[in-house]
């Protein structure tokens, strides 16, 4: 393994990271430059939302700080892990130490994060077919029987990487269980954690263990291993080795980079083109005059057209009616993904929690390509209203995802997910 190999090296955050600090020496040059200001009015506007957005890109850092400090110890991070999990665990283990850490980690694998885990086998063939099991495993987990679940979890972990690499188990010597652009396929992911699950146990030991060694669990040498720690980490190498079977089927075993547009390139093309320049210097935030139709409840057709508070009503509308692949179609997405997987995703994503009614409270416009818009959302859970106030950032862009003054046409409002993080990560309402 190459040990200065950094989850935030792949490609997807690289490319976030680099734009970041390319906006960075922008700003940096338009405090510097008094006629800048002049030739870009409002780009105080523009930071000040690019910044809310860079301070939301911390979590990219997050999968390797994780894995430094729990790997060895049989966690590792992956794409469908909730965040704020991983952020609290990193917290308690500086605060208190890793026994208190992987305490809190087991706990975290519950009923209701098993569900949701076994649930989103279905987007998988090879993870479908073994729901059956799946389920009888969570059973025994909740029920504690962790004798009879950790075997269990055992064997789907090996017989599941056998099919989908069509090569080799989990547990085998030579198992690859490596993606291109992927978190739990890193190298220092399950490669990692399978190198530490499959440690040789020679001799008969009837002391509690924490790890779930395979050989010794398997071949009778381990007499102690029914515990929560052991069984909660099984579930979690089960839920990364989904998201390794995700990315291969995304056709991520082999890189396929592409190149995009970086902020430095694109805002100085906006520099000079005179057309965009004199459009930048006319922009302003619509006044409250201008938007009489806020607040708003009802049909979205009754609000004006290519506005960001419609785009917002639309998406918020279809997820009241599930409609996963208009949800998707809405997003923002800085890498090349095809409407299946945008689908896919935003049902994994927004299928938790499902609002029955909704408010648009009011739009503040940020920049010539942004906006926030203010949202009131309701969902009833178990018998109970909750309601929630979301800021919803949107971005005006063209087909190739470069952002686009909102006077000019042909362009299209899109949402960042990350304003509904709140919600689709939140453990309960």
């Amino acid at each position: 393994m190459n040990k200065s190999s950094k989850i935030i090296d792949n490609p997807t955050s690289k490319e976030m990271l680099e734009q970041f600090q390319a906006f960075d020496g922008f700003e940096a040059l338009y405090r510097a430059i008094p006629f800048s200001r002049k030739l870009f009015p409002n780009a105080n506007s523009v930071f000040k939302s690019f910044s809310e957005i860079k301070e939301q890109a911390t979590i990219l850092q997050l999968p390797d700080k994780f894995n430094e400090i729990f790997s060895s110890q049989g966690w590792i991070a992956y794409e469908s892990m909730n965040a704020e999990i991983m952020k609290k665990s990193i917290y308690i283990y500086e605060s208190e130490g890793i026994e208190k850490a992987e305490i809190f980690l087991a706990s975290s694998y519950d009923s209701e994060t098993l569900k949701w885990g076994v649930q989103w086998f279905n987007g998988h063939p090879e993870f479908r077919r073994r729901i059956r099991l799946a389920n009888l495993a969570r059973e025994d987990y909740l029920a504690a029987r962790y004798h009879a679940c950790i075997p269990l979890l055992l064997s789907l972990l090996d017989g599941l990487v056998n099919d989908v690499s069509k090569h080799v188990g989990f547990f085998a010597e030579k198992v690859d269980l490596t993606a291109w652009d992927s978190i739990a396929a890193h190298e220092t992911g399950l490669q990692s954690i399978a190198k530490v699950m499959t440690l040789g146990r020679n001799k008969t030991n009837e002391e509690d263990i924490s790890i779930p060694y395979r050989n010794g669990i398997l071949h009778g040498r381990e007499l102690a291993f029914d515990n929560q720690l052991v069984a909660a980490k099984c579930w979690a190498a089960l839920f990364a080795t989904r998201d390794w079977a995700v990315a291969i089927s995304d056709g991520k075993k082999t890189p396929k980079p592409k190149e995009k547009t970086s902020w430095k390139e694109l805002l100085s093309t906006l520099a000079k083109n005179g057309r965009n320049r004199k459009l930048l210097e006319e922009w302003k935030p619509r006044t409250s005059e201008e938007c009489k139709h806020l607040p708003h409840t009802g049909f979205s057709n009754r609000l004006p057209s290519n506005t960001p508070e419609k785009t917002v009503a639309i998406f918020i509308d279809n997820w009241l009616n599930q409609r996963y692949g208009l949800i998707g179609e809405a997003l923002l997405y800085y890498t090349d993904t095809s409407k299946g997987k945008k689908a896919g995703l935003a049902k994994e994503d927004f299928s938790r929690y499902v609002p029955t009614s909704f408010k648009i409270l009011r739009v503040e416009d940020q920049a010539a390509a942004v906006s926030h818009v203010i949202v009131e959302v309701t969902f009833d859970n178990e018998s109970q209203k909750h309601t929630k106030e979301l800021s919803i950032r949107t971005i005006y862009q063209d087909m190739e995802n470069n952002p686009l003054i909102r006077s000019v046409n042909g362009g299209d409002w899109k949402i960042l997910q990350n304003s509904f993080s709140e919600v689709i990560y939140a453990i309960n309402l």
